[in-house]
């Protein structure tokens, strides 16, 4: 039995022995279970660390759809927007237009419920029912607009959505906040979440209605980016552009609330605006008033918010002027890969000329390209050609393998350019073993494969372990069970 015992404890040893090596990074799974050659390559975003190479990627400073730039900084003749902050924005090019402050941060009072109607729309179903509770009006300050719902009133979320939408009503939209998550608390967290998964950099919001409050903040180009976002929803254009809505008799409220658009857009003929999708305004002392909407027109996709604006009325009418200026005097169009063609054989025809006395051919070329691109109206008739950027290209003629990212730039006829996309190309060694070369391009997904490969064995090893330890327990136990079979005590 000793002998048995000290052979457990052994095995216990080894085990622990194993597991500390895997732990401290002294033994390599990859060297257990392949034979493959840890010879590396040179790759276009290597880090300079760690290949002792310098850099080869051409760089032209802008990654597609990133650059957050004005189109036009100093439109001509463009309405004025009498608010501290606007910006009007191109859904289809990803392109702010026209604005000025768009990325200062302030206060969005109710057109936050836009992010909530969001959120509504993307976890529950229309049909759903709320149950209306203390908590989803009391906290509510007096002067604040509410639908008027009771404790224990069955709504449902379509009826609290139009509320939203149509009258501002506040406790109809802390009715799908505390639906949702429960809680005020916990779904502005959900609200801030998303927001970030949208691209939203300068917002934190702190309620989910429009609550006056200091930190509760956003920026024209977050709450554009939040709209877009809600006008990908169909049922959104429908609930915001309806002319009303009647919340008929519930178990609670014996009459009939019918709600009116409060959306002069929709509501006053005099300030209606034919192209208009959906959208949302809102006041308060602290943020003034302000306005967020979608217009479309023959295909296009604006949305142009107001923050601060002066006054309630004039508003609307500044901010369709502001859309008419800009589906006038700027275009948006389609970019197509085969008008870079004729550019792309321009192109590898003068790096096969630079080569062709080395030992280097071209083994892949591949177009990364912007869906679309938006310019000025009277530079996109005046002609333009499309060429590849080759000014900062360096072949090191004694690499095997070599990529390089060449921006694809469009040339109008006053000489301004525009980034559409990049040439990615990709050059090697001819006589490098065809195996050898996708080995730089499957590195990535060999290293996704090991890390899970040594957690599973350790995750398995620590199993062993443990029931190795649970073994030798109940030995011990036994031993000593029979220890005391053998000499019992007298009493």
């Amino acid at each position: 039995m000793k002998r048995y015992s000290i052979r457990r404890i052994g095995a216990i040893l080894c085990a622990c022995a194993l597991l500390a090596g895997l732990l401290s990074g002294g033994f390599s799974f990859s060297r257990l279970f392949s034979r493959s050659s840890s010879r590396a390559f040179l790759r276009a975003d290597s880090d300079d660390s760690e290949t002792g190479s310098s850099e080869t990627v051409t760089k032209s400073g802008n990654h597609l759809n990133s650059n957050k730039d004005l189109l036009d900084p100093d439109p001509e003749n463009a309405p004025v927007p009498h608010a501290h902050a606007y910006l009007i924005y191109d859904t289809l090019s990803d392109t702010m237009l026209i604005g000025n402050e768009y990325s200062s941060p302030r206060q969005p009072a109710a057109i936050t419920q836009i992010m909530t109607v969001l959120l509504a729309l993307e976890e529950l179903q229309p049909s759903d029912t709320i149950t209306i509770t203390k908590d989803m009006y009391e906290p509510i300050p007096d002067e604040y607009v509410r639908i008027g719902f009771t404790e224990g009133e069955t709504v449902t979320v379509e009826q609290c959505i139009y509320a939203s939408l149509l009258k501002s009503a506040n406790d109809a939209c802390l009715a799908l906040a505390i639906r949702i998550s429960g809680s005020e608390k916990e779904f502005v967290k959900k609200m801030n979440v998303r927001a970030q998964e949208l691209g939203c950099t300068n917002t934190h919001f702190t309620n989910c209605y429009g609550l006056t409050d200091a930190d509760h903040r956003t920026t024209c180009h977050d709450m554009c980016l939040i709209l877009k976002q809600a006008l990908l929803h169909p049922e959104f254009q429908s609930y915001a552009t309806s002319a009303s809505f009647t919340i008929d008799p519930t178990n609670k409220f014996n009459d009939k609330r019918v709600l009116n658009n409060a959306n002069r857009y929709i509501s006053t003929p005099s300030t209606s605006y034919e192209y208009y999708i959906g959208g949302k305004t809102g006041y308060s002392d602290m943020a003034g008033y302000t306005i967020i909407a979608g217009a479309e027109k023959e295909g296009r996709r604006l949305i142009g918010i107001l923050m601060g604006a002066d006054n309630a009325e004039t508003r609307y009418e500044i901010l369709a002027s502001l859309f008419d200026y800009c589906f006038t005097n700027y275009t948006t169009t389609m970019v197509y890969p085969s008008e870079f063609e004729g550019a792309v054989n321009q192109c590898t025809d003068k790096i096969n000329a630079a080569i062709k006395d080395t030992n280097l051919v071209i083994s892949e070329t591949r177009i990364e390209h912007l869906e679309y691109y938006s310019t000025f109206f009277e530079l996109a008739n005046s002609g333009y050609s499309n060429e590849v950027d080759l000014s900062s290209l360096a072949i090191d003629p004694k690499e095997q393998i070599q990529s390089f990212r060449l921006p694809i730039v469009r040339r109008f006829a006053n000489n301004e350019t525009y980034t559409l996309g990049y040439l990615v190309i990709t050059i090697v060694d001819k006589d490098m073993p065809v195996q050898e070369t996708g080995k730089a391009e499957q590195k990535e997904k060999t290293s996704l494969q090991s890390m899970l490969l040594t957690t599973l064995v350790i995750l398995l090893l620590c199993t062993v372990l443990i029931l190795i330890l649970v073994f030798f327990v109940k030995l011990l136990k036994k031993r000593r069970a029979d220890k005391n079979h053998r000499n019992p005590t007298i009493l």
